[in-house]
């Protein structure tokens, strides 16, 4: 049975495509059977008539994955709303056994699973019933957490962490995202390194320009031995 590992951020639209795909891409490009997993996507987008997930659509062109959308996510919601909500909207109906069930199939085809959440570790998917962090405890998943180096982040960070202590889920590192060198961010990664005793997995500099070269040269830079150890 292939091993998984839940990213999450702390914050919605910090990068967790961004980290998913570079995860995905090293491993892929090293030989590894490695697949990504959109449990949830809000904000679909129409291609050919149909609904697919905006996040797998990058993650699939960057690494060059042959499988279907169908295969990396479960359900596709129009509504770029909470989960919960587009689900109210959309008469959806999300099933908790469903997502569960999807991810157990790929662990049972794949050694490597990358599970991305949806915005942050409290976002609710069912109304009033079930949750990002309620999902990691049922896949019995590890998480990768991201953050960025601006201000504010300490608090971010550091409260995204401590809930997730509260809900005994393990946190084995944090990537930083959009890094520019400004001096307050080197403090303020250290700052967070020294209140959380994480380990700093990797600081991803911000792209000015989004072309695939560029891209894939930021996760060339990525430790395949580094990322292979966070996997549950």
């Amino acid at each position: 049975m292939g091993k998984g590992i839940f990213i999450i951020g702390t914050n919605t639209g910090i990068g967790k495509t961004f980290i998913t795909g570079g995860i995905v891409y090293k491993l892929k490009k090293e030989g590894y059977s490695v697949i990504p997993y959109k449990p949830i996507q809000s904000g679909g987008i129409k291609s050919e008539d149909l609904l697919i997930s905006q996040d797998i659509k990058y993650i699939k062109e960057i690494c060059d994955l042959d499988e279907n959308y169908e295969k990396m996510n479960t359900y596709c919601l129009y509504n770029e709303v909470s989960p919960h909500l587009a689900d109210k909207i959309e008469n959806i109906n999300i099933l908790k056994e469903n997502i569960i069930n999807h991810y157990k199939k790929l662990t049972n085809e794949y050694d490597y699973v990358v599970v991305e959440g949806a915005g942050g570790v409290v976002v609710p998917l069912i109304d009033n019933d079930y949750y990002i962090y309620d999902l990691i405890k049922d896949l019995d998943l590890d998480v990768v957490m991201l953050s960025s180096p601006y201000i504010g982040t300490i608090n971010h960070t550091v409260l995204t962490y401590e809930f997730l202590k509260n809900k005994d889920i393990n946190c084995k590192g944090i990537f930083i995202n959009r890094y520019t060198g400004n001096f307050y961010e080197d403090d303020n990664i250290s700052v967070i390194k020294n209140i959380t005793k994480l380990d700093i997995l990797g600081v991803i500099h911000k792209l000015d320009d989004f072309k695939n070269k560029n891209i894939k040269k930021e996760y060339d830079n990525f430790d395949t031995s580094n990322l292979m150890s966070l996997f549950k």
